[in-house]
């Protein structure tokens, strides 16, 4: 049984990772606002916390999974995963998601208007993204695998040219909110991604796959936000002080 007792999501999510597959199915936010304790996030989704509880309890006794993987990962090898995972998948889904979108859209627009809003909703999450994931990879991650290989050569840490990692940590995590709200959006204006009466493949295919997506920016978002940007921030302050 796990103790959820004064825990956030956060907390939660990081001890037993399965955790999230419960917390996806009743829409409780643990990335984005991973710092809201249990009770009150799952009255914010519409849940019962002790409904969600005994959900809990259950995945947790039938799962054998290590909830400290990721925490005890070295830096450099998380990082390696959110690109290797993440990141790739990401470019991926938006590319070939983008132009099914645009077909689903231009063939159902008409009849479900809110395609139209769906189409663009995606365009936004795609125009954020992008250029979110580059500035990860170009500044972000390198200069934080910098710092890791330093410390654990016991060499001087480099001065970061954007001041403190604090900065780009900001700037990223009110980005993941932007993304974190638009893709809520998306959910909403589609009934919980709930297809119409004899949709067609493409239209099955598209609620499918953006479900998928979301669901795997949800994880992506955890493991920056909870666990890597936390730990850069600390490893910073201990190189420096």
């Amino acid at each position: 049984m796990l103790n959820v007792n004064g825990k956030t999501v956060r907390e939660i999510a990081l001890q037993m990772p399965v955790t999230t597959r419960v917390f996806e199915e009743y829409k409780i936010d643990y990335c984005c606002h991973g710092d809201t304790l249990f009770d009150e996030a799952c009255r914010k989704a519409g849940a019962l916390p002790e409904v969600v509880n005994q959900k809990i309890d259950l995945l947790v006794d039938a799962s054998s999974e290590n909830g400290d993987m990721f925490s005890d990962m070295p830096l450099n090898d998380l990082i390696d995963h959110i690109l290797d995972k993440h990141h790739v998948y990401t470019k991926e889904e938006m590319e070939h998601l983008t132009p099914l979108m645009a077909k689903v859209a231009s063939r159902h627009g008409d009849h479900y208007q809110y395609l139209l809003e769906l189409k663009e909703l995606f365009a936004a999450v795609c125009n954020d993204l992008a250029p979110h994931m580059m500035n990860e990879e170009t500044v972000l991650f390198p200069y934080i695998r910098d710092l890791e290989y330093r410390r654990s050569n016991k060499m001087t840490a480099a001065f970061p040219p954007f001041g403190t990692v604090r900065h780009p940590v900001n700037m990223m995590t009110v980005e993941h909110e932007e993304v974190g709200d638009l893709l809520s959006r998306m959910r909403e204006i589609t009934n919980d991604y709930t297809l119409p009466e004899g949709a067609c493949p493409s239209f099955t295919a598209l609620y499918h796959r953006l479900g998928a997506f979301e669901r795997d920016i949800h994880q992506h978002i955890h493991l920056e936000n909870n666990l890597l940007f936390p730990r850069a921030i600390e490893l910073e302050r201990s190189a420096f002080s």
